[in-house]
């Protein structure tokens, strides 16, 4: 009887560590394929914002173009440039 319980025993102890074996293997599999997933997420942030950039670029010089013609503007004005004016250097000319 006793040769009995022990045999059970012992049998269960297998099952556990093959159980346990198994689970240890899925778990990392899963856990490549979460860090591939997570790299592929990255990457498509990183062009998302690229697009995102590039969107309010051209939505602005869209806009711009539009209101030219909208209100008759014939030429493109110069920039002003701070190194152009003497009051914000604080200089004397």
């Amino acid at each position: 009887m006793k040769k009995f319980y022990r045999e059970i025993i012992i049998g269960i102890f297998i099952i556990a560590v093959v159980g346990n074996i198994a689970i240890f293997i899925s778990s990392m599999k899963l856990s490549t394929e979460i860090h591939s997933f997570e790299q592929k997420t990255f990457v498509l942030v990183q062009e998302n914002v690229q697009l995102e950039k590039e969107m309010a670029d051209t939505e602005s010089f869209l806009q711009a173009k539009i209101y030219q013609t909208k209100w008759g503007f014939k030429r493109a004005t110069k920039p002003i440039f701070v190194s152009d004016l003497p009051i914000a250097l604080n200089t004397k000319q």
